[in-house]
């Protein structure tokens, strides 16, 4: 670790960040001694490592390295846990996407670098317990979050936790003061205290943030219940109770970038996690129809609490 030089310090994902780029997004924090540097600069041309190629990304992936690239948007290098390097491919016209994979890929590689674990999960606290929202992508975990927030309880992070390991067990993290939220979900809740859309995540996405920086929890947490949010064919809002086998594989099925768990390392404090998140915590599956009114939905994640 290193005395900071750069102009930002932010708290986020559960470490203490040094930025020479902004990122309103994190947490302001004041501190001597960071955990990771965001800085911009060039990358390596390339690294040794597992090489993957989808439509719009590549990877390169080693056990302590990752150089990813989003085409038309930047490349980034995040080595050993405690940087990350940015550099734009083009004008920042879009400066908010570029963040935007920091915050997602990269600092996924980041953290699975100093052996903590994301998952994708929304949650709220109760008490000195979280209880996680997770499943089926646009299931409604964000929404469930917001709608359980207007209702007075305590939004504790949105889309990703970080498990970390602790002496008493797995201990989660909230990763940055920000509930994201897409347009159709917005007017469905018509609520006054989601209607300011200035912070579009991204310039070609229908999707909002709307912060909670004076509210943001830095401690970590045990797990209480996990719900796992499923989208089927059928009429009504119906839920079960997940055990063993079904609870770790459904839980295995949100962790975060699974493509990047390359090492049997990564793999085995991955199986660790999941097994006593399992072990001492309810797993529920709440299955939702295509069609589902989203005031229902946050009633009936209530009344499970």
């Amino acid at each position: 670790m290193e005395q900071i030089n750069n102009k930002y310090k932010y708290w986020g994902f559960g470490l203490k960040i040094a930025s020479d780029m902004e990122f309103p997004e994190l947490l302001l924090y004041d501190f001597d001694i960071q955990d990771v540097e965001y800085i911009t600069g060039r990358v390596p041309d390339s690294i040794q490592g597992t090489m993957i190629s989808e439509k719009n990304y590549s990877y390169v992936i080693n056990e302590r390295e990752l150089l990813f690239t989003v085409n038309n948007v930047a490349r980034y290098y995040a080595t050993d846990g405690r940087q990350i390097i940015i550099e734009p491919l083009k004008p920042i016209l879009d400066i908010r996407g570029v963040r935007l994979y920091v915050l997602a890929t990269v600092m996924a590689a980041v953290l699975l670098h100093r052996n903590s674990l994301p998952i994708h999960a929304s949650a709220i606290r109760t008490g000195e317990n979280l209880v996680l929202i997770t499943g089926d992508s646009r299931a409604g975990k964000s929404t469930a979050l917001a709608g359980l927030h207007k209702k007075g309880y305590t939004v504790f992070s949105d889309d990703v936790v970080v498990l970390q390991n602790e002496a008493s067990g797995v201990s989660i993290a909230a990763s940055y003061p920000m509930i994201k939220l897409w347009n159709d979900t917005l007017e469905k809740m018509n609520d006054a205290q989601f209607e300011d859309r200035s912070f579009r995540i991204q310039q070609n996405m229908d999707k909002y943030g709307f912060f909670f920086h004076d509210h943001f929890d830095r401690n970590r947490y045990p797990v209480k219940k996990v719900f796992v949010l499923k989208i089927r064919d059928i009429p009504n809002l119906t839920h079960r109770a997940l055990s063993g086998k079904d609870a770790f594989e459904a839980l295995v099925k949100q962790v975060y970038r699974p493509t990047l768990l390359q090492s049997n390392d990564l793999k085995r404090l991955c199986f660790l996690m999941v097994s006593d998140i399992v072990k001492n915590g309810c797993v529920m599956e709440i299955s939702r129809p295509v069609e589902c009114d989203t005031h229902q939905l946050v009633d009936y994640v209530e009344t499970l609490l």
